[in-house]
């Protein structure tokens, strides 16, 4: 892990647009600020407020301005979900995730070479200048970005994830932002509470997981395997990562009762889901990642064999 941030540092030496992104996560951690966005994904787009206060500790509330009243508060350890006429829900904030969508990981973009970046321009969003940055995969197993950021400060400003032919799939965008803001007390607190819903977990497999992908896509790494929050007893899930895109393998055994079926997919904005029957099981690859992926990933899930160390 240290080699990697150093060679992250690096590399954002030798490479403008590296240094930018580099900016920008320090940005994003740091700055007090408070904005209006929508959010183009899955068909359909959504307008959002968002107050940040930077620091230690950092702490952000994002309110749905459109459709249901919801809202998501953060802070370093847990994530609270609100939802109108629904028991409020606590999440543990286990890996640093922040209510900005569309945020790539700068690091791991740093530390990847499946990803090319580069400064492409510039433009004006909310008002501020923005300097355009293009992140560009290598190859079709993972979407690129676009991102602009403020030329005073690098807090993202507008945010679209990819194709190959880089047409946008999902976006995000400030209409109305006040840099440098730091919010109130009442602004970062919730709303109210309906009470207090532990969600499912998942839990840990009773030994070594019973499968495998046996071929991923070129960057993708096995993170971790756990038992399913609420599938069957003999399910598994296993987290795959490039380090910027995540997929999900769910093995899961298939009704008896129903013939083994051919293979299926399906698409919606950036999600792909591949399924497929493997004798009695049932293996299903999702993410926000081309088919291509999705597809290779679910088409190498094999059992472990008893001999393979």
């Amino acid at each position: 892990m240290i080699f990697l941030v150093h060679a992250g540092s690096l590399l954002a030496q030798d490479n403008p647009a590296q240094r930018l992104l580099t900016e920008m996560s320090e940005a994003v951690r740091t700055t007090d600020y408070q904005g209006s966005f929508i959010f183009e994904h899955n068909g359909q787009i959504d307008a959002l407020r968002l107050f940040h206060a930077g620091g230690h500790p950092e702490r952000e509330r994002l309110i749905s301005m459109s459709g249901a009243r919801s809202e998501i508060v953060r802070d370093d350890t847990s994530f609270t979900c609100l939802q109108s006429g629904l028991p409020t829900v606590i999440f543990e904030n286990r890996v640093g995730a922040r209510l900005l969508p569309l945020l790539p990981d700068a690091s791991a973009l740093a530390a990847s070479g499946h990803y090319a970046t580069s400064v492409a321009g510039a433009d004006r969003v909310a008002g501020y200048r923005a300097r355009i940055i293009e992140v560009s995969a290598r190859d079709g197993y993972r979407y690129g970005y676009r991102l602009w950021l403020d030329e005073g400060s690098h807090l993202l400003l507008r945010s679209a994830l990819v194709d190959s032919a880089r047409r946008t799939l999902e976006q995000f965008m400030f209409v109305a932002l006040d840099v440098g803001a730091k919010p109130k007390e009442s602004d970062l607190q919730a709303a109210s509470d309906a009470g207090i819903s532990a969600p499912a977990e998942e839990a840990a497999l009773p030994g070594p997981p019973q499968w495998r992908v046996a071929n991923p896509p070129p960057g993708f790494a096995f993170l971790r395997a756990q038992r399913p929050a609420q599938g069957p007893t003999p399910a598994e899930h296993h987290l795959y990562s490039d380090g910027i895109a995540d997929v999900s393998v769910y093995v899961e055994p298939r009704d008896a009762n129903v013939a083994a079926a051919q293979d299926r997919s399906m698409a919606r904005g950036a999600l792909h889901v591949y399924s497929r029957d493997v004798g009695a099981w049932r293996v299903t690859a999702l993410g926000d990642v081309p088919r291509a992926t999705v597809e290779r990933i679910a088409r190498s899930t094999e059992p472990v064999t008893q001999d393979r160390h």
